[in-house]
């Protein structure tokens, strides 16, 4: 392929070679599952003349005027820290190793509804490992999880128990990555049902768990009322279904999320009202790209002092902006925020009723009191607080967020159903 503008299918081909480079410490070949009908393999071989245009951009990048102020952070992403990612990006960064990394992970291709779902499937070790969900958020990919997957899988390769394994599906949700486009705003309730086929129906599986923030969050809400074969729910948000409005703790809640909501809110209204509009920029600057999902990134997670590295690589950064450019996905991704207008949903009556977990990072951009949760939510089997921990916990505190869901799974098996 030589042209410069590949069909998404040239993008999707599968047949790289995979080789033994990592993503993340601990990170090695997995296994892949026996194939159910209709699901195919998947490999990552971006054709280089993608790759080629997208590098030409980032190392032409011309910068803007910063303002001279204290904070370097305090208007958006700051200047310094840009040009040193985009330094590592145009000088040292190299997709074909992250992309071996990656196709390291078993990954694949299903067909749900009018949808080509891609996701990583790692069955897990033990006798009955439970299967397990994980939705990514926005602006993140299927990446989010990079850190836990394998220690889901296979705990005892990390220091665990093979009893507490999980068989792991982690898809790219319809618009992000290598997934389907849809081809208008998308509901998290239309998402809800095609996640549940792709685990009920395309793989089969039974009593599964359903694990989300952030968009992934409102997608497993949606699956807590719907979904027959899901037994359970774990969030690591809860700031959907209707403001709290009852007790001092929980007023003061929403008087911080609304704090949030007015210093940081522009990106939703943005991606609710006018996506299009911003696309055009985003879809032709990788580093404008980097600069929006880098700020969320750093502006949203527990970082200390403003420092980005001391949460995450530069590699990791730049790969998930990498397949929003490789896949042109960034404005599809953004349309979840306008999925309401275009397929308007009635809204829920009464609680959920299936058992749920709530798991809250202390630096997270906001968290319902568990007041509010018990209103909502019938059967409430864990609630954690931990006192460290941003947004994106499953990248920020990997460990933390894997004895929650062990320690959730264990419960649920003593529920007789």
């Amino acid at each position: 392929m030589t042209t410069d503008n590949p069909s998404r299918r040239d993008v999707l081909a599968a047949g790289a070679q995979i080789t033994a480079a990592a993503l993340a410490p601990g990170v090695a070949m997995a296994a892949a599952p026996a194939l159910p009908a209709g699901v195919t393999p998947f490999r990552l071989n971006v054709p280089q003349a993608r790759i080629d245009r997208i590098m030409a951009r980032v190392k032409d990048v011309e910068w803007p005027d910063a303002p001279q102020v204290a904070d370097p952070w305090a208007y958006g992403a700051g200047l310094e820290n840009m040009k040193e990612l985009v330094d590592w990006w145009a000088t040292r960064y190299n997709w074909r190793a992250r992309e071996d990394a990656i196709n390291a992970f078993p990954q694949f291709m299903a067909k749900v509804e009018d949808y080509d779902i891609h996701f990583i499937h790692v069955r897990g070790s033990g006798k009955n490992p439970t299967p397990l969900l994980l939705l990514h958020g926005w602006p993140n990919t299927f990446l989010e999880f990079v850190k836990v997957i394998l220690p889901l899988a296979h705990p005892e390769d990390f220091g665990g128990k093979a009893e507490d394994g999980f068989s792991v599906i982690v898809p790219s949700l319809p618009g992000f990555g290598f997934s389907s486009k849809p081809k208008k705003p998308i509901s998290m309730r239309t998402v809800a049902r095609l996640m549940d086929k792709l685990m009920a129906e395309t793989l089969g599986y039974k009593g599964y768990i359903v694990q989300g923030g952030d968009i992934g969050m409102a997608i497993a809400r949606e699956m807590g009322y719907d979904a027959r074969e899901c037994k359970g729910v774990h969030f690591n948000l809860l700031v959907a279904g209707g403001q709290p409005t009852v007790g001092d703790e929980e007023k003061k809640a929403a008087e911080s999320y609304a704090r949030f909501r007015q210093d940081e809110g522009a990106y939703s209204h943005i991606n609710s009202t006018k996506p299009l509009t911003q696309a055009y920029g985003m879809t032709d600057s990788p580093v404008g790209t980097a600069a929006w999902i880098f700020e969320k990134f750093v502006t949203w997670a527990d970082v200390k002092e403003t420092d980005p590295w001391s949460v995450y690589t530069r590699n990791h950064v730049i790969d998930n902006v990498m397949i929003f450019m490789i896949t042109n996905t960034y404005q599809t991704a953004a349309w979840y925020y306008a999925g309401g207008r275009e397929e308007p949903q009635p809204p829920r009556q009464g609680k959920i009723e299936k058992p749920t977990a709530f798991l809250h990072f202390k630096n997270d951009i906001g968290f319902w009191p568990r007041s509010y949760a018990e209103r909502h939510f019938s059967t409430i089997l864990r609630w954690t607080e931990i006192p460290e921990g941003g947004h994106f916990g499953p990248y920020e505190k990997p460990d933390e967020f894997m004895d929650d869901l062990r320690a959730f799974d264990r419960q649920l098996r003593t529920i007789k159903t």
